[in-house]
């Protein structure tokens, strides 16, 4: 079984691997932060300014 330097050396160049994988890790990364800013004036778990405190 060929060992992962093998096959590292063996492709083309490692920028045809690595690209794509860095451009979804990206994608992902950018939704996620997206979403939390989003998400964060509707369900902040701290309280407002004046809110009731028993």
């Amino acid at each position: 079984m060929p060992t992962l330097q093998t096959l590292i050396n063996q492709s083309s160049t490692n920028l045809d691997v690595v690209a794509p994988i860095k451009a979804r890790a990206c994608d992902a990364l950018n939704l996620v932060l997206r979403n939390r800013s989003r998400g964060q004036g509707d369900d902040s778990r701290v309280m407002r300014r004046g809110a009731e405190r028993c």
